[in-house]
């Protein structure tokens, strides 16, 4: 078993990683909608590698709909002004309907199941699986990340490895399943391991499955569900594929809310979800980011540069991360009605459809309006750091 590190992020790397060259990792953490916010970014990352060139990056993780972005830039690792022509053309032409039936049908059904449900008090003989039925989004999926060209990259030497995070039910534990070069191993922390596996897109529904929004998924006799749940340590994954360097895509601007001058109005449940939302997606992502900074700075106080551990050294990580400048829930409200009418009932019952609510729908509204100004957004905070993604580049 690999050595435990309590501080939560793994720093370990053979002799042999140290004297290598720089290993770039892309890290894209989940957010349902607001992952269109990390295609803008990737674009102005695009703009800086000559066209026709391999994906400057070799590692790629993803979690929740992080997966798929992180997919479909691996599966093209070979071109990445390809991959990222084809990523863009996806969000930008996104419907709901592409992600989640909702037809008045499937909305009625669904509804009146939970209904009996609670109403049954859990002795109802079938039980609802889900509040949405993702059936589309696998269509989705197959139809946009390619596994097979993802492999034939590997193959090339164009990719060393794609991650994918899900979250085990059975056992409690986060699993990076991931598909790589021969020489990667795999590893165990306290309930966080990495799994070698054939991706399939099993393994991409399991990472979206955000729990109670979208249905579990079963994988290898255990049911999964969102990445982001078991999630201890967001940058690990990356960094136990070979990555050295490292580029991270948030998806929540990291100002803190300002306590309200005026009487606060009492959390409808539409609040409490989407803050519950922001607990699972993003919370975690910034906290390791904080243990990488304090572990950075403790070995560039220390007189030796890297710390003998066994057969392992520690050594400090490069990155750069890159997140909105603006509020991403104010963007939202300009497109509240672009949700199906079947989803505005549901949300309006919830609460969601209100100010306090934006937390909520900024996460569930995967709409081609709202995903252009996210990547327009995401586009403009990248190129604000086209200086320091040149320099994470090597360029």
């Amino acid at each position: 078993m690999a050595p435990f590190n309590p501080m939560g992020i793994e720093h370990w790397f053979s002799k042999k990683a140290i004297a290598e060259k720089q290993t770039l990792g892309l890290i894209l953490p989940g957010g349902g909608a607001r992952n269109a916010y990390q295609v803008g970014v990737l674009k102005a990352v695009e703009e800086l590698i000559p066209s026709g060139q391999p994906s400057p990056f070799p590692v790629v993780t993803g979690t929740s709909a992080g997966s798929l972005n992180a997919g479909m830039v691996a599966s093209r690792s070979s071109d990445f002004s390809d991959g990222m022509r084809r990523l863009l053309g996806m969000w930008e032409n996104l419907h709901m309907d592409m992600v989640v039936r909702t037809d008045a049908k499937t909305a009625t059904r669904t509804g009146a199941r939970w209904i009996w449900s609670f109403a049954s008090g859990g002795m109802a003989k079938s039980q609802p699986d889900s509040l949405l039925d993702n059936t589309p989004l696998r269509s989705l999926i197959e139809n946009h990340v390619n596994l097979a060209r993802m492999r034939q990259c590997i193959q090339a030497g164009q990719l060393q490895a794609l991650g994918i995070t899900a979250s085990s039910y059975s056992r409690g534990a986060s699993l990076t399943y991931f598909e790589g070069l021969e020489e990667l191993q795999t590893w165990q922390r306290t309930r966080r391991f990495g799994v070698e596996a054939r991706l399939r897109i099993d393994h991409f529904m399991a990472s979206i499955a955000i729990p109670v929004v979208f249905p579990a998924v079963k994988i290898n006799n255990e049911y999964h569900g969102d990445g982001s749940m078991r999630e201890a340590a967001p940058l690990s994954p990356a960094l136990h594929l070979g990555a050295n360097k490292l580029l991270i895509i948030s998806v929540r601007n990291p100002q803190t809310d300002q306590i309200p001058t005026a009487a606060p109005v009492y959390p409808n449940l539409g609040q409490i979800a989407g803050y519950m939302f922001d607990t699972l997606f993003i919370d975690r992502l910034d906290s390791d980011i904080e243990r990488l900074n304090r572990i950075n700075f403790a070995l560039s106080q220390s007189k030796r540069p890297t710390f003998q551990h066994e057969d392992s050294l520690l050594r400090p990580v490069e990155f750069l991360v890159i997140s909105p400048s603006v509020d991403i829930r104010d963007i939202v409200a300009k497109h509240l009605r672009s949700f199906p009418r079947s989803m505005r009932i549901l949300l309006s019952g919830l609460g969601a459809m209100t100010k306090e609510g934006r937390p909520l729908t900024s996460y569930l509204l995967f709409d081609s309006g709202f995903a252009r100004d996210l990547i327009e957004l995401g586009y403009k905070d990248g190129y604000a750091q086209r200086e320091k993604l040149q320099e994470l580049l090597g360029l």
